[in-house]
Protein backbone atom coordinates (compact mmCIF):
# COMPACT_ATOMS: atom_id res chain seq x y z
CA UNK A 1 0.00 0.00 0.00
CA UNK A 2 1.29 3.42 -0.92
CA UNK A 3 0.97 5.68 2.11
CA UNK A 4 0.27 9.41 1.99
CA UNK A 5 1.29 10.42 5.50
CA UNK A 6 0.33 14.09 5.01
CA UNK A 7 -3.17 13.05 3.89
CA UNK A 8 -3.29 10.62 6.82
CA UNK A 9 -2.39 13.43 9.21
CA UNK A 10 -5.10 15.69 7.75
CA UNK A 11 -7.66 12.91 7.96
CA UNK A 12 -6.75 11.80 11.47
CA UNK A 13 -6.33 15.42 12.59
CA UNK A 14 -9.81 16.13 11.31
CA UNK A 15 -11.06 13.23 13.38
CA UNK A 16 -8.92 13.24 16.51
CA UNK A 17 -7.77 16.85 17.11
CA UNK A 18 -11.14 18.20 18.32
CA UNK A 19 -11.42 15.15 20.55
CA UNK A 20 -7.80 15.58 21.66
CA UNK A 21 -8.53 19.11 22.84
CA UNK A 22 -11.21 17.67 25.08
CA UNK A 23 -8.78 14.95 26.17
CA UNK A 24 -6.21 17.60 27.08
CA UNK A 25 -8.76 19.21 29.36
CA UNK A 26 -9.45 15.80 30.86
CA UNK A 27 -5.76 15.21 31.41
CA UNK A 28 -5.40 18.54 33.21
CA UNK A 29 -8.43 17.82 35.37
CA UNK A 30 -7.32 14.30 36.21
CA UNK A 31 -3.79 15.46 37.07
CA UNK A 32 -5.20 18.07 39.45
CA UNK A 33 -7.72 15.72 41.04
CA UNK A 34 -5.43 12.71 41.36
CA UNK A 35 -3.91 12.49 44.82
CA UNK A 36 -0.55 10.87 45.64
CA UNK A 37 -2.19 7.92 47.39
CA UNK A 38 -4.30 7.15 44.31
CA UNK A 39 -1.73 8.11 41.68
CA UNK A 40 -1.57 4.62 40.14
CA UNK A 41 -5.37 4.27 39.81
CA UNK A 42 -6.79 4.88 36.31
CA UNK A 43 -8.98 7.92 35.75
CA UNK A 44 -11.99 8.21 33.43
CA UNK A 45 -13.44 11.11 31.47
CA UNK A 46 -16.32 11.52 29.01
CA UNK A 47 -16.68 14.35 26.51
CA UNK A 48 -18.90 15.26 23.62
CA UNK A 49 -19.02 18.10 21.17
CA UNK A 50 -19.12 19.11 17.56
CA UNK A 51 -16.99 20.87 14.99
CA UNK A 52 -17.12 22.08 11.42
CA UNK A 53 -14.23 22.65 9.03
CA UNK A 54 -13.51 23.09 5.35
CA UNK A 55 -11.09 20.69 3.62
CA UNK A 56 -9.81 22.20 0.37
CA UNK A 57 -6.99 19.68 -0.19
CA UNK A 58 -8.44 16.18 -0.49
CA UNK A 59 -10.36 16.58 -3.76
CA UNK A 60 -9.11 19.97 -4.99
CA UNK A 61 -12.37 21.75 -4.11
CA UNK A 62 -13.84 22.81 -0.74
CA UNK A 63 -15.55 20.07 1.30
CA UNK A 64 -17.40 21.09 4.45
CA UNK A 65 -17.08 18.51 7.24
CA UNK A 66 -19.66 18.78 10.05
CA UNK A 67 -19.11 16.29 12.87
CA UNK A 68 -20.43 15.50 16.33
CA UNK A 69 -18.42 13.29 18.65
CA UNK A 70 -18.38 11.49 21.97
CA UNK A 71 -15.19 10.38 23.69
CA UNK A 72 -14.80 7.98 26.58
CA UNK A 73 -11.19 7.97 27.76
CA UNK A 74 -9.29 6.11 30.44
CA UNK A 75 -5.88 7.36 31.61
CA UNK A 76 -3.38 4.94 33.12
CA UNK A 77 -0.48 5.86 35.43
CA UNK A 78 2.72 4.15 36.51
CA UNK A 79 3.57 3.36 40.14
CA UNK A 80 4.99 6.89 40.57
CA UNK A 81 1.79 8.57 39.38
CA UNK A 82 3.18 9.53 35.96
CA UNK A 83 0.85 9.28 33.00
CA UNK A 84 1.69 6.11 31.09
CA UNK A 85 -0.95 5.58 28.39
CA UNK A 86 -4.54 6.29 27.47
CA UNK A 87 -7.33 4.43 25.72
CA UNK A 88 -10.16 6.40 24.16
CA UNK A 89 -13.26 5.23 22.38
CA UNK A 90 -14.30 7.91 19.89
CA UNK A 91 -17.60 7.96 18.03
CA UNK A 92 -18.06 10.51 15.26
CA UNK A 93 -21.21 11.11 13.26
CA UNK A 94 -21.35 13.70 10.53
CA UNK A 95 -21.52 14.80 6.94
CA UNK A 96 -19.15 15.79 4.15
CA UNK A 97 -20.72 18.32 1.77
CA UNK A 98 -19.63 19.92 -1.49
CA UNK A 99 -21.25 21.25 -4.65
CA UNK A 100 -24.77 20.49 -3.42
CA UNK A 101 -24.02 16.88 -2.41
CA UNK A 102 -23.98 15.65 1.17
CA UNK A 103 -22.40 12.33 2.17
CA UNK A 104 -22.78 10.58 5.54
CA UNK A 105 -19.48 10.18 7.41
CA UNK A 106 -19.20 7.95 10.50
CA UNK A 107 -16.36 6.60 12.63
CA UNK A 108 -15.97 4.32 15.67
CA UNK A 109 -12.33 4.38 16.75
CA UNK A 110 -10.41 2.99 19.66
CA UNK A 111 -7.49 5.41 19.95
CA UNK A 112 -4.53 4.61 22.16
CA UNK A 113 -1.58 6.80 23.04
CA UNK A 114 1.59 5.65 24.77
CA UNK A 115 3.03 8.63 26.64
CA UNK A 116 6.38 6.85 27.07
CA UNK A 117 6.97 6.13 23.34
CA UNK A 118 4.78 8.75 21.62
CA UNK A 119 3.03 6.10 19.53
CA UNK A 120 -0.62 6.57 18.51
CA UNK A 121 -2.76 3.55 17.77
CA UNK A 122 -6.08 3.63 15.93
CA UNK A 123 -8.21 0.53 15.66
CA UNK A 124 -11.63 0.19 14.11
CA UNK A 125 -13.65 2.20 11.65
CA UNK A 126 -11.66 5.42 11.24
CA UNK A 127 -14.03 6.64 8.52
CA UNK A 128 -16.89 5.28 6.44
CA UNK A 129 -18.37 7.71 3.94
CA UNK A 130 -21.70 6.74 2.38
CA UNK A 131 -24.04 8.09 -0.23
CA UNK A 132 -27.47 9.09 1.13
CA UNK A 133 -28.90 5.89 -0.44
CA UNK A 134 -26.33 3.74 1.39
CA UNK A 135 -23.54 3.03 -1.12
CA UNK A 136 -20.04 3.30 0.40
CA UNK A 137 -17.59 5.64 -1.38
CA UNK A 138 -14.63 5.58 1.06
CA UNK A 139 -13.51 3.49 4.03
CA UNK A 140 -10.65 3.65 6.49
CA UNK A 141 -10.86 0.59 8.72
CA UNK A 142 -8.32 -1.60 10.46
CA UNK A 143 -5.27 -0.77 12.55
CA UNK A 144 -2.78 2.08 12.17
CA UNK A 145 0.21 2.84 14.38
CA UNK A 146 1.76 6.27 13.89
CA UNK A 147 3.85 9.01 15.43
CA UNK A 148 2.47 12.49 16.14
CA UNK A 149 4.21 13.87 13.04
CA UNK A 150 2.20 11.53 10.80
CA UNK A 151 4.87 8.91 10.26
CA UNK A 152 2.99 5.65 9.75
CA UNK A 153 4.73 2.76 11.49
CA UNK A 154 2.18 0.06 10.62
CA UNK A 155 -1.10 -0.17 8.72
CA UNK A 156 -3.42 -3.12 8.16
CA UNK A 157 -6.90 -3.14 6.67
CA UNK A 158 -8.59 -0.94 4.08
CA UNK A 159 -7.44 2.68 4.22
CA UNK A 160 -8.77 4.73 1.29
CA UNK A 161 -7.87 8.09 2.88
CA UNK A 162 -4.47 6.84 4.02
CA UNK A 163 -3.59 5.31 0.64
CA UNK A 164 -5.04 8.18 -1.39
CA UNK A 165 -7.61 5.98 -3.15
CA UNK A 166 -10.35 8.62 -3.15
CA UNK A 167 -11.63 8.69 -6.74
CA UNK A 168 -15.13 7.46 -5.74
CA UNK A 169 -15.27 9.89 -2.80
CA UNK A 170 -14.29 12.92 -4.88
CA UNK A 171 -16.54 11.88 -7.79
CA UNK A 172 -19.53 11.55 -5.45
CA UNK A 173 -18.95 15.04 -4.05
CA UNK A 174 -18.24 16.55 -7.47
CA UNK A 175 -21.81 15.89 -8.58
Amino acid sequence: MRIHSSRFMRTMSRRVVPCAAALGCALTLSAVSCGAALAAAPTFQRFSGSFSEVDADTCGFPITNDETFTVDVQFFYDQHGNLNHSIAHIKLRGTDSAKGTTLIDDADITHTFDFTTGINGDLGLQSQVRLPNGGVVAVDAGRVLSLDDGTVLFAAGRHDFLSGDLQAYCAALNG
